[in-house]
């Protein structure tokens, strides 16, 4: 009988305090069904999310001012220890829903960073990808006026190979009647005696 109304007792006020607890109802927090057929999910805007930390952070504060003050009032009562082990209890429960909300809210953070993450990496490379693309542009332009200027230049040294012609074999006759000339001299010195050195005076 004691057990059952200490049991009552007990919960009565631990489920009176967690109701005050439970979220607010905020539209913005929760996706609607229209958020959940778009591809990218909707979320809230960064007031609406400042908003929601601010009361996670307040209702964490009262909690514990809360527990405080139940720790208090637990040492004006006779059963001292049984009170401190039901205000504990009490603010374990509380903390347990609070945690969940916390959990939810860190989430929804994680995954809006995670997709500006990936909203700014995509526009870097989205950047750098034009910007590879101008080069590889400009690149293959510069490549195809070298090869037209090559082009032309073969033409034009094509069209004057047969006035050139003449000139290039003279210039080789030219060049072998120096090497021979050359060579005929060689000869000549080596088949000359050296003069023979003066005799040292005694």
């Amino acid at each position: 009988m004691n057990k059952a109304l200490i049991c009552f007792l007990f919960f009565v006020p631990v489920g009176a305090w967690a109701v005050g607890l439970e979220p607010a109802s905020n539209p913005a927090v929760h996706a609607s069904a229209d958020a959940a057929s778009h591809a990218e999910p909707e979320f809230p805007s960064a007031a609406e999310r400042n908003d929601e930390r601010l009361r996670l952070s307040g209702e964490r504060q009262a909690l514990e001012d809360q527990y405080k003050q139940d720790m208090q009032q637990c040492y004006q009562k006779f059963d001292v220890t049984s009170c401190r082990l039901k205000a504990r209890e009490r603010r374990i429960q509380a903390n347990a829903a609070l945690r969940k909300e916390e959990l939810r809210f860190n989430a929804q953070e994680r995954q809006i960073h995670a997709l500006e993450a990936r909203r700014q990496l995509a526009e870097r490379s989205s950047d750098a990808e034009q910007k590879k693309a101008q080069a590889d542009r400009a690149a293959a332009v510069v490549a195809a006026k070298d090869r037209a200027d090559a082009n032309a230049q073969k033409q034009i040294d094509h069209a004057l190979q047969g006035t050139k012609r003449g000139e290039y074999e003279q210039k080789q006759r030219e060049a072998a009647q120096r090497r021979e000339d050359v060579a005929k001299t060689i000869r000549e010195r080596k088949g000359e005696p050296a003069a023979p050195l003066p005799v040292p005076n005694k």
